[in-house]
């Protein structure tokens, strides 16, 4: 996965919904079948789980009452397993 390259958000931490009730601010299950963009790798951007990616969503995750708590606005880390590439 190379920054830049384009995704659909398939899942959620390997679920397509939540298990157990969540707080609304962290339903990011609600983000299926959006398109994302890949931001970086874990090993480039230095974060702790090598089988996250850090994408980008063009929807604005604090006006869907989402938090990202990411540098980068709108942006969050995605296992790499749900993702689905876009051709």
């Amino acid at each position: 996965m190379e920054k830049g390259q384009k995704y659909k958000l398939i899942s959620f931490n390997g679920t397509k919904s939540s298990k157990e009730q969540c707080d609304p601010q962290e339903n990011y299950w609600k983000l299926i079948g959006l398109e994302v963009t890949i931001e970086g790798s874990a090993e480039e951007l230095n974060f702790h789980d090598a089988n996250r990616v850090l994408v980008f969503f063009s929807t604005d995750l604090i006006s869907e009452g989402l938090v990202s708590h990411n540098s980068i606005p709108n942006t969050l880390w995605i296992h790499r397993k749900d993702l689905e590439r876009v051709v």
